[in-house]
């Protein structure tokens, strides 16, 4: 099958509309027409439901989607891999878990390209199951995160801890104070849920709702409040974030998960070396 024409559908389906996605794609909307029909004979289905200015994918169309990306990424994965530089021997692709990337775990990419200079390095963030598809389908080396999956495909390799903490604008506010107002819910994942309405209940009214702990920490900071957070998210900011002292700490440990019949274990060995002793 044609790359481009599972290119064109992606596009269409993010810009709901042909013009925006000829433009997008530098090609006429005639050619994008051509393209999504030309995808649907080979498919036997139709992909879109067409009405003015209102395009939505079919039943069909979004079965189709996490395959076309699945796809995508391992074309460009072999394209790299064929045309890496002279002085690249190999290329490790990283998935690390939605939001969990920070100053800590740039400093450890830091270290490991210049521990492995010829290695060509490829992060991506990822929610944990699309991460788990993309390990199953070989499209990604490692994924990084503190809720691994347990399949006897992978392996599991302990990098670390992750430590979450309450930290207020307000300097020693009590943790009822901090939770009652302004207060900021990052999400990080199912077992920070349960510990969350274990402890606080679920009635909680946050202004905010994010998964991204430096959006989250950068709101307080802007408008008041308190939120669950790194200590190295927060590094660089304790003049105006504060911890809450006897507030519960939630700690996770962070793992790599990759294929234990992966071709280039030894080098994903050599990658995670780099990690251990993580601390966000």
């Amino acid at each position: 099958m044609d790359i481009a024409l599972l290119k064109t559908f992606l596009e269409v389906r993010k810009t709901r509309h042909f013009g925006k996605a000829a433009e997008n794609l530098y090609l006429t909307q005639a050619a994008v027409s051509a393209r999504i029909l030309q995808l649907e004979q080979v498919l036997g289905v139709k992909l879109f439901t067409r009405g003015r200015n209102n395009i939505q994918l079919t039943r069909e169309g979004e079965r189709l989607v996490s395959h076309a990306e699945t796809v995508l990424l391992a074309w460009s994965r072999a394209r790299q891999d064929v045309a890496l530089e002279t002085s690249q021997s190999s290329q490790i692709h990283i998935g690390v878990r939605s939001g969990l990337w920070n100053v800590a775990l740039q400093e450890r990419l830091l270290r490991l390209h210049k521990q492995l200079p010829d290695v060509a390095l490829r992060t991506e963030g990822h929610m944990p199951e699309v991460a788990i598809t993309m390990l199953l389908n070989r499209t990604l080396d490692i994924a990084i995160s503190y809720d691994p999956p347990n399949l006897p495909e992978f392996k599991l390799r302990a990098l670390g801890e992750l430590t979450l903490q309450l930290y207020s604008r307000e300097r020693n506010t009590t943790v009822q104070a901090a939770l009652a107002e302004s207060y900021v819910y990052v999400d990080w994942g199912s077992a920070f849920a349960r510990f969350h309405a274990k402890r606080f209940g679920e009635a909680l009214a946050p202004v905010l709702r994010t998964n991204i702990g430096e959006s989250a920490c950068a709101f307080i900071r802007q408008c008041g409040g308190a939120a669950y957070l790194p200590p190295t998210v927060v590094r660089g900011h304790t003049r105006s974030l504060h911890l809450v002292a006897d507030a519960p700490v939630f700690t996770r440990t962070v793992n790599a998960a990759y294929r234990s019949n992966s071709d280039r274990l030894e080098l994903i060995e050599a990658v995670l070396d780099s990690f251990d002793g993580l601390k966000i």
